[in-house]
């Protein structure tokens, strides 16, 4: 991998890159019970945020120029790693002197967990461009008792970026770190606004960072949110990942889904725009769809044997949503024997601004080759997702039962 070795408060020169990318892992990448979150905070010269919108995480994924882009698993190369940013430093505002990258543990404190439970962390600087490692720092975190760490710092000096091993650990998750860096993080459960006594106010403040991630665990289960903004929701991203990945040739959940490939788990979704038109978009068949026009949704790419670790995206151009009536996201298995259980999926919804909807496949039924996942409805203006999470042998029964009215026929993939 080469690239410099950095010790706790070493720092290393960072030559003229495009693009950087900050990649961040742990040992071992998955820790049951244990969800562990990567922020990015663009400081100012008083080590705070410029205003809330230079703090970049799960849930606000770009700062206002996209010079730093969080990536929810690394697209680095490397399997190790989890979690990156993408930084292009000749964008990054004039106003921000430093980037700090950060771990967290998501309620380490409340479930009794701490980064001393792994066997160590790592940051390591790359260039894109070239796939070699500029700089790398591992953080040994035996006997740690914190849920929180500033790993590295990303700086500006004389005109010259550089990177610092930091490697500080805090008590605390997200909330305390980002509120530690000048980022305005809502209460639980939020306070009320204070009533206004003036006739004309001026423009509202924003909103506070929300933090939270909504579960839904029940079928039926659902949640509203509202628009941030006159324009729409944003990019909305529905993830659909499994835990455990098979090797490319064989492995454990090679043999339970049959066959010596990796897990072909396509994830696709049936929709219905508000003037009646309706269809489908999923790998098979090639039916991608269109983001910018009609539909607007979709499929990011087919992961045919596992190897994209954070599994398929679908996007919704959530801008458009008043022209989309309702969304059914569902999962299928293209080849092999369906085994759901074994799988272990989790989708999850992004959207710019709120808090992550998760829904886990935790109820599975065997021997049917078809999940419906999740409904995604335009509920005047508002943005309705319901956990559905109901099994089906194929594509005809569960349009049936959704009462969709589309016509199938059989299909390959190319």
């Amino acid at each position: 991998m080469g690239g410099i070795a950095l010790v706790p408060g070493a720092n290393a020169g960072i030559p003229d890159c495009a693009r950087l990318v900050v990649a961040i892992g742990w040992n071992p990448k998955s820790v049951s019970g244990m969800e562990i979150d990567a922020s990015a905070f663009m400081v100012g010269a008083d080590g705070k945020v410029p205003n809330d919108n230079h703090f970049v995480f799960y849930g606000a994924q770009s700062s206002p120029e996209g010079s730093v882009r969080f990536q929810a698993t690394a697209q680095s190369g490397s399997a190790a790693d989890v979690q990156a940013f993408e930084i292009r430093p000749a964008d990054v505002s004039g106003a921000v002197e430093s980037i700090d990258i950060c771990v967290t543990i998501h309620e380490g404190q409340a479930r009794g967990q701490n980064f001393g439970s792994l066997g160590g962390v790592f940051a390591r600087l790359l260039d894109p461009a070239s796939g070699q490692d500029i700089a790398r720092f591992d953080l040994p975190v035996t006997g740690m008792k914190e849920t929180a760490i500033t790993l590295v710092r990303v700086y500006r000096r004389n005109g010259q970026w550089k990177i610092r091993a930091v490697g500080q650990g805090f008590t605390g998750g997200l909330a305390p770190l980002a509120r530690q860096y000048g980022v305005d993080v809502a209460d639980e459960p939020a306070t009320p606004p204070p009533e206004q006594k003036k006739p004309a106010p001026p423009a509202p403040a924003p909103k506070p960072v929300n933090l939270t991630k909504v579960t839904l665990e029940k079928r039926g289960q659902s949640v509203s949110l509202e628009k941030k903004n006159d324009r729409g929701f944003g990019e909305i991203v529905f993830n659909l990942n499994w835990n455990q990945r098979p090797e490319k040739k064989g492995g454990l959940l090679g043999g339970l889904f049959g066959g010596k490939q990796g897990i072909d788990l396509d994830l696709g979704c049936l929709w219905e725009l508000e003037d009646g038109w309706k269809g489908v978009i999923q790998a098979l068949g090639n039916a991608w769809g269109d983001y910018h026009q009609e539909p607007y949704i979709r499929h990011a790419g087919d992961d045919r044997t596992g190897a994209i670790v954070h599994g398929e995206d679908i996007r919704i151009n959530g801008d458009q949503i008043s022209k989309i009536k309702r969304i059914l996201v569902y999962a299928f298995i293209y080849d092999g024997v369906p085994n759901w259980a074994a799988a272990d999926g989790v989708a999850t919804v992004k959207i710019p601004g709120q808090p992550d909807i998760e829904v886990r496949l935790d109820n599975p039924a065997s021997g049917q080759g078809m999940c419906a996942i999740a409904l995604i409805e335009n509920d005047k203006g508002k943005l309705k997702v319901t956990k559905e999470e109901r099994y089906f042998r194929g594509h005809e029964d569960m349009d049936k039962a959704y009462r969709w009215g589309l016509r199938w026929v059989a299909g390959s993939k190319d």
